[in-house]
């Protein structure tokens, strides 16, 4: 069982960790300019949702 929770654990910070790079990269994107800040964050509400996780309807302003 020990086992079993610490292969769980290893799995989401492996996740986790994944999904941090990910964001940094879209932030850090130099391609997108001020006036594409709302692309970057769609870029990482995108991601978050890809992974499951939800952000709600609040973003979706198209």
């Amino acid at each position: 069982m020990q086992s079993e929770q610490k292969f769980y654990r290893c799995l989401t910070s492996d996740a986790a960790a994944r999904a941090l790079r990910h964001i940094q990269e879209i932030v850090a994107d130099e391609t997108l300019s001020d006036p594409a800040c709302f692309a970057r964050i769609e870029a990482i509400v995108s991601l978050l949702e890809d992974l499951g996780l939800s952000c709600g309807g609040r973003h979706d302003f198209g």
